[in-house]
C-alpha cells in the first residue's frame, strides 16, 4: 500500500490529525484490535475537548469543582456554579475520534505494529507487523502518535520526555454520594511526586495516582489508599496503568517525520492528561503536513514549522507547567500543610474556582495577588513562573 501520510497510533490525537488530512491519501496504523481498548486514561477533560471532538455522546458525569486533602488531614473545598470538567468514557471517545478520521477519507488498519522504517529516496518505506506476519508500505511522511514509548520517534532519534509519572488506576462498582466534587490527595505517603484521585463516575468510581519515576510501585501506593479509605473490599471492574510523560524532547520533526502527543511528551505537567495538549498539536502538526505534501518538500527544515506552531501555542503553558511541578515536588509534606492553611480562606478558594485544568499557570498571580506570603516556598521559581506568565499577557 501507498500512502502520502501514514499515522502509527489510533488513538484521539493520531485521529485528530487524520480527520484534517481529508486533502491526502492518509492511512492510521493502530498495534491493537479494535480502537480506544486498552484504556490508560482517568477520563477526565475539559468540556472544550468534547467539544473539538463532538463527542458529546462520551459524557458521563459532569465536574463542578474538587476537595483536596492535605497530608496532615485537611480538607479544602472548592466549588463553581459551571461545569469546570466532564468525565468521559476513554474507549468509546477514542472510537468516535477514529470514526470522524474514517469519515473523512482516512484508511484505519487495526491489528499491525509498526516495526521500523527506511528512507528510499525521497520515500519512507515501512515495516509493519501484521494478522499474516510482516507487510510494508511506502510513504512521503510518517507521523508517530504511538504513546510514550514512541518507536517512530526513537529511530527518527527524537529523544524522550524529560520525565515519566507512572500511574494506575482501579474502577470500583460503587456510585459516590457526592457526584459533582472530584478529590484530590497529596503527600509522600499517598502519592510521592504525584498526587492521587477519587473521581465519581455515575455508577463507579475511579480511584488512582501517579508517583514519581524513583521509588515503589504505584500498585503499593493505591492499594493503601484503598484500605485507608475503607474501600479495598468493594468489588472492582478492571484496573489499568501507564506512564505519563513530563517535558517533551528538544525536537518533535526529522526529515519525513512529526511526533505528536505522548510521543511528542505534550502532557500537562500538572495534572498529566494529555488529550487536549495532543489534539492541539495534531491541528498544527495537519496543517504543516498538508502544505508540505503538497510542495513536495518533506525536509526537517520544512517541517520545523510545525515545532515552532505547537511551542507558540501550548508549549509556553507547557513551560510555565513544569516550573509549578518543580515547585510542587520541592514542598515537604510539612510545607504542602501550611499551603493549605493558606489557601484556606475565601478570597482564595474564589480565586482556585476560576481555574482551568488546561491553563492551570493562569491561577499563578491571582493566587500570589490573595495570598502574598505563598511566595515564600519558592521565591525564585515563583517569580520567575509570573514574568513569563506577564509577558505573555
Amino acid at each position: 500500500m501507498d500512502a502520502e501520510v501514514v499515522i502509527i497510533g489510533g488513538g484521539p490525537v493520531g485521529s485528530t490529525f487524520a480527520a484534517q488530512t481529508a486533502s491526502l491519501t492518509t492511512v492510521v496504523v493502530e498495534e491493537h484490535e479494535q480502537i480506544g481498548a486498552p484504556v490508560q486514561c482517568t477520563g477526565l477533560v475539559h468540556p472544550r475537548v468534547v467539544e473539538m471532538a463532538q463527542a458529546q455522546s462520551s459524557v458521563l458525569n459532569n465536574i463542578s469543582g474538587f476537595r483536596l486533602t492535605f497530608p496532615g488531614g485537611r480538607t479544602m473545598e472548592v466549588r463553581s456554579n459551571e461545569t469546570k470538567a466532564v468525565v468521559i468514557d476513554r474507549g468509546k471517545f477514542d472510537r468516535h475520534c477514529c470514526e470522524r478520521a474514517e469519515l473523512e477519507g482516512a484508511d484505519i488498519l487495526t491489528g499491525r505494529e509498526f516495526v521500523g522504517f527506511q528512507r528510499e529516496g525521497r520515500k519512507m518505506m515501512l515495516t509493519l507487523n501484521g494478522p499474516d506476519g510482516l507487510e510494508t508500505m511506502t510513504t512521503d511522511l510518517l507521523v508517530g502518535a504511538d504513546g510514550y514509548k514512541s518507536r517512530v520517534g526513537e529511530q527518527a532519534g527524537l529523544g524522550t520526555a524529560k520525565e515519566h509519572i507512572r500511574g494506575v488506576q482501579v474502577e470500583l462498582d460503587m456510585r459516590m454520594e457526592e457526584q459533582s466534587l472530584v478529590e484530590i490527595l497529596v503527600g509522600k505517603n499517598v502519592a510521592p511526586g504525584f498526587f492521587a484521585w477519587i473521581l465519581p463516575c455515575g455508577d463507579v468510581t475511579r480511584v488512582g495516582l501517579g508517583v514519581s519515576q524513583d521509588g515503589e510501585a504505584p500498585v503499593h501506593y493505591l492499594n493503601a489508599l484503598l484500605k485507608k479509605r475503607g474501600l479495598d473490599k468493594v468489588g472492582r471492574k478492571n484496573i489499568i496503568s501507564g506512564i505519563i510523560p513530563i517535558g517533551p524532547p528538544r525536537k518533535t520533526y526529522a526529515d519525513n517525520v512529526l511526533i505528536i502527543g505522548d510521543a511528542a511528551a505534550q502532557a500537562k505537567p500538572v495534572s498529566g492528561g494529555g488529550i487536549y495538549t495532543g489534539m492541539r498539536a495534531a491541528k498544527w502538526a495537519a496543517l504543516t503536513a498538508v502544505d508540505a505534501v503538497e510542495e513536495g518538500d518533506l525536509s526537517a527544515k520544512r517541517l520545523s514549522e510545525y515545532d515552532d506552531r505547537w511551542r507558540s501555542d501550548i508549549g509556553r503553558e507547557l513551560e510555565r507547567g513544569l516550573m509549578i511541578r518543580k515547585v510542587f515536588t520541592n514542598l515537604t509534606d510539612k510545607k504542602l500543610d501550611d499551603v493549605g492553611r493558606m489557601l484556606d480562606r475565601e478570597d482564595a478558594k474564589e480565586v482556585l474556582a476560576t481555574g482551568d485544568i488546561d491553563y492551570p499557570s493562569k491561577l499563578a498571580s491571582p493566587l500570589l495577588k490573595a495570598v502574598p506570603s505563598l511566595i515564600k516556598f519558592s521565591p525564585q521559581l515563583i517569580g520567575s513562573l509570573i514574568r513569563k506568565e506577564q509577558r505573555v499577557i
